[in-house]
């Protein structure tokens, strides 16, 4: 009788023990409740436009766009100029009127003396400058005419301009879907990892049922082994969704620019409860048509080599300019003297043979033009078509969104059924574990049709320009 209460003795506790590996609870991350803040998309987005450095990069291109159009307007000012140099001479600058000085002797020896020595004077050489020499000039040159170059140049820089605006649209309308995708794919790692724990703890449930059912002698151990793999492979799942969970809080604190002492977590689920019914297809077409920047671009691409065109033609055409100065000298020299104090005149050139190339160089432009034409003309159709796919695709993740509802509700049924059923002993270990990665694969599957919901409808958002539009779908 001893011997038998030592085994059993013996058996209660390795039973216990044993119950103490085997039925380890879940393991919950408990993350720290301090220095957390929630933040929705629309602050997270402003926050985003602050911080994001990709986006402060293009503002400075539009501000030097901006700089460089002005510039160009400025050419239809004279130019204006001091010039001035200092030159050290040799000898003077100097002139002989009668250089055969044996003819001079001559006719100096029958002069009387005084005209003789006047003209031996006279006979001598004259300086015209002193051996150093100081001039300066202020002179003004305007183009009158150029061939209408300078105004096509302006017109071109005030499009570069326009087009940095668009670049700089574009860059923040392509930051903003990104966004989304990084914020509400937190989102939905979090809710994913929330429907794991949960499905675990329910394996977990599972379990210890199995255990306790096999001890009182109605199932047999393949039920218990089969309850425990399904855990194990739970687990597994848990701690993977976590994983992906702090990869994509990673990707969320830099798009956010996150200190170290900050803590930030999406507010938004991914529960889609707006009533409100999308606009028809025509409108974000119509919308994208006529305000997506890429397009705008395009325009402004026409519009400069139009403008190009013009500045090429313009090389075969006269040029007309006004000059002038003023010349600043020294009056002590007798050449500064007989030098006008100021000029002012006209001149015009006409190339006729030049080696640029100019013939060429107008097809040149002709051919960029209707090469710019062309590619605008498929872009409106690749836009066209990408809107209306993606406005298909935004109302086909809504409808598997809602049509999972039933699907969930009928897991949810077959899993309480199959619990239920294994309690009796009338279902197996495999069809309560099959029901309920049934329920877990429609709850994910339903998340990440609202994820694609969500993105979609960004998209869609961004190609039309209607941000503010976003909001009021999400909420």
């Amino acid at each position: 009788m001893k011997r038998v209460f030592l085994i059993l003795f013996v058996f209660f506790l390795g039973f216990v023990f044993a119950q103490d590996d085997l039925l380890e609870a879940p393991t919950k991350i408990i993350m720290p409740s301090s220095n957390i803040e929630k933040i929705d998309i629309k602050k997270a987005w402003e926050r985003a436009l602050n911080n994001h450095s990709g986006i402060r990069s293009l503002e400075f291109g539009v501000q030097r766009a901006s700089k460089l159009s002005t510039a160009t307007k400025l050419s239809f000012l004279p130019s204006i100029d001091i010039n001035a140099f200092y030159l050290h001479l040799d000898k003077p600058i100097s002139m002989d009127i009668i250089k055969d000085k044996t003819t001079l002797n001559q006719i100096s020896s029958i002069l009387p003396p005084a005209l003789s020595g006047l003209f031996n004077t006279i006979g001598s050489p004259i300086d015209l400058t002193k051996q150093d020499v100081i001039l300066g000039a202020l002179n003004i040159v305007y183009p009158l005419y150029v061939g209408g170059a300078r105004l096509y140049a302006s017109k071109i820089a005030s499009l570069e301009a326009k087009d940095a605006s668009e670049a700089y649209r574009l860059k923040k309308l392509s930051t903003f879907e990104e966004l989304v995708k990084i914020y509400y794919g937190v989102v939905l790692n979090e809710e994913i990892v929330e429907v794991l724990k949960s499905i675990e703890e329910g394996h977990h449930t599972h379990y210890q049922n199995a255990i306790k059912m096999q001890n009182a002698g109605q199932i047999a151990r393949i039920e218990v082994l089969s309850a425990q793999v399904a855990y194990d492979r739970a687990k597994t799942k848990t701690q993977q969704a976590e994983d992906s969970l702090q990869i994509a809080q990673l990707s969320f604190d830099t798009i956010l620019g996150v200190k170290e002492e900050e803590k930030l977590l999406p507010s938004s689920t991914l529960d889609i409860h707006t009533q409100k019914i999308l606009l028809n297809s025509n409108f974000f077409v119509n919308q994208a048509l006529a305000s997506y920047p890429a397009l705008k671009t395009l325009t402004n691409k026409i519009q400069i080599t139009k403008e190009y065109k013009k500045i090429q033609m313009s090389k075969f055409l006269p040029q007309v300019g006004l000059f002038g100065s003023y010349i600043m000298k020294d009056n002590d020299s007798l050449l500064n003297n007989m030098i006008p104090n100021w000029y002012i005149g006209i001149g015009a050139r006409m190339p006729l043979i030049t080696p640029n190339g100019r013939i060429h160089k107008y097809e040149a432009a002709r051919l960029a033009e209707l090469q710019v034409n062309a590619l605008n003309t498929q872009a409106i159709k690749d836009m066209k078509l990408l809107t209306e796919k993606t406005y298909q695709e935004t109302i086909s993740a809504l409808n598997e969104y809602k049509s999972l509802d039933s699907s969930i509700e009928l897991a949810k049924e077959n899993l309480k059924l199959q619990e239920e059923a294994f309690k009796q002993g009338i279902a197996t270990s495999a069809q309560v574990i099959d029901a309920r990665n049934a329920l877990s694969s429609v709850l994910i599957e339903q998340k990440v049709a609202s994820y694609r919901y969500v993105t979609f409808l960004a998209s869609l958002m961004a190609l039309s320009g209607n941000l503010e539009m976003f909001y009021e779908y999400q909420n």
